[in-house]
C-alpha cells in the first residue's frame, strides 16, 4: 500500500517509533490496546509501530562518541514516517531522547518528550514529593535527559550511587534485553535502595525495559513514575481526541 493511499484509508493516526528495545516496544502496544476503551475492533486506535531494532544503542554512544551514531537512523525514521502525515510521534525510548532537537528539526509533526511529560505527572502522582529519584540507563544518567525537567519543577534530583547504576545496567542489559526476561527481585531491590538508601520520595524509571519490569513485577509499594506507562495514556488521550475530530468533521 502507498503513502497515498493509506492517507485515505487512515486519517487519523499516530507513529510509535520503537525498537529500542523491542520488547518495550511491545510492552507499550500492550498497555495501549489494554487501556483503550473498547467493544469492538474498531474501537482500537489508529497507529504504526516503527520496530526498528536495529539501530545502533543510544547509551553506548552517549558514553562513547566513537561508537556508531544512532542519529542518522532516528531522523531517517521521522523523514520516512513523515510522508505518511501522522497526527503526532511517540518515542518509545528514555535515552533516544537525548536526540530528540534533532529529530523534532526534521519534522513539523510533534514528537511527544516522554520525559518532560513523565515528570509533568509527579503532581499528581504524589503532591507531596520534594526528592526525586532517577534510575535508567548509565547514558540516560550521565547526560541528564530528565535533570533539567526534575529541577524546573522544583524537585530535588538524586541520583543513584554507582552500585544502583550498575544493578541497574544489569537488569537492563542482561536480564531483559539479553534474556529476555525480567527479575522481579532484581528491580524491587533498585526501588527500595532508592527509597530507603537514597531517601527518594518517589523513583523515575527512566528506561523503558525498566516500565517493562514495572509491567511484570507491580507487586511493591514503592512510589514510581513509570515514563513509558505515563505515554500510553497520553497516546491514547490524543488518540481518542484525533478520533473524535474525525466525527466532527
Amino acid at each position: 500500500m502507498d503513502g497515498e493511499r493509506m492517507l485515505s484509508t487512515m486519517q487519523k493516526f499516530f507513529t510509535v517509533l520503537g525498537g529500542m528495545g523491542s520488547l518495550a516496544t511491545e510492552s507499550y502496544v500492550r498497555l495501549l490496546n489494554k487501556r483503550t476503551p473498547t467493544k469492538k475492533d474498531q474501537d482500537y486506535l489508529d497507529y504504526i509501530v516503527v520496530n526498528h531494532a536495529t539501530i545502533p544503542d543510544r547509551s553506548t554512544y552517549i558514553l562513547d562518541h566513537n561508537a556508531e551514531d544512532p542519529t542518522p537512523s532516528l531522523v531517517e525514521d521521522i523523514k520516512q514516517q513523515s510522508l505518511l502525515k501522522p497526527a503526532f510521534f511517540v518515542l518509545i525510548c528514555n535515552s533516544a531522547h537525548y536526540f530528540y532537537d534533532d529529530m523534532q528539526k526534521a519534522t513539523d509533526i510533534p514528537i511527544l518528550h516522554m520525559p518532560k511529560i513523565a515528570i509533568e505527572e509527579i503532581k499528581h502522582i504524589k503532591p507531596t514529593a520534594k526528592r526525586v529519584g532517577l534510575i535508567g540507563t548509565p547514558g540516560t544518567i550521565k547526560v541528564g535527559i530528565y535533570n533539567k525537567f526534575i529541577e524546573e519543577n522544583g524537585y530535588e534530583l538524586i541520583k543513584p550511587t554507582q552500585e544502583i547504576i550498575e544493578a541497574t545496567e544489569d537488569l537492563i542489559f542482561n536480564d531483559i534485553k539479553k534474556k529476555g526476561q525480567v527479575d522481579a527481585a532484581k528491580y524491587h531491590a533498585l526501588l527500595q535502595q532508592m527509597i530507603e538508601q537514597q531517601k527518594c520520595d518517589i523513583v523515575v524509571l527512566g528506561c523503558t525495559e525498566l516500565s517493562l519490569a514495572q509491567e511484570q513485577a507491580p507487586d511493591h509499594n514503592y512510589p514510581i513514575v513509570d515514563a513509558q506507562s505515563i505515554i500510553v495514556d497520553k497516546s491514547i488521550k490524543m488518540g481518542l481526541a484525533l478520533r473524535q475530530t474525525t466525527i466532527d468533521n
